[in-house]
């Protein structure tokens, strides 16, 4: 099954441990209304440097998430808690690097040179692809793992 926007911010908010009460009233987002399951977590995260929308004042919450859009908000996730994602991996370029956007591509080769993520078969990583709940439970497994122990 597919992970939405909203469900991978709830998972970096829960990870946090975040007290999401003060959030739920923000209007950071014109589609993220207070009565919004999500609103706690998507407003945290946009208060705390993680997700910045799509633009237009839009977060789209319910959309797929892609996949180098995981790769982006667990990078600044990490930033945000101080973390530094270690490169136990040699940089490999994949075969699509030239589909992976430029706001992306420095958090894209970060996980992949962190060892947590990995291509999707010839070399590729299928930056627009979306993000699957169990590709995202690989991510969470391994980022928890290597840094919060």
């Amino acid at each position: 099954a597919n992970i939405t926007r909203a469900e991978f911010v709830q998972v970096l908010a829960n990870i946090a441990g975040a007290d999401l009460t003060s959030y739920k009233t923000k209007d950071n987002f014109n589609d993220v209304k207070s009565s919004d399951w999500y609103a706690g977590a998507v407003n945290w995260a946009y208060e705390n440097g993680i997700v910045s929308g799509k633009g237009e004042g839009k977060y789209d919450p319910n959309a797929k998430i892609t996949r180098e859009e995981m790769c982006v908000m667990l990078v600044k996730y990490a930033a945000f808690k101080g973390i530094t994602l270690l490169e136990s991996e040699e940089k490999t370029i994949f075969a699509d690097d030239e589909k992976i956007s430029g706001w992306a591509k420095d958090a894209v080769y970060a996980c992949q040179m962190a060892d947590i993520v990995n291509g999707k078969g010839e070399g590729r990583f299928d930056p627009a692809g979306t993000g699957l709940r169990a590709e995202a439970c690989v991510i969470f497994t391994k980022f928890h793992q290597n840094y919060l122990k």
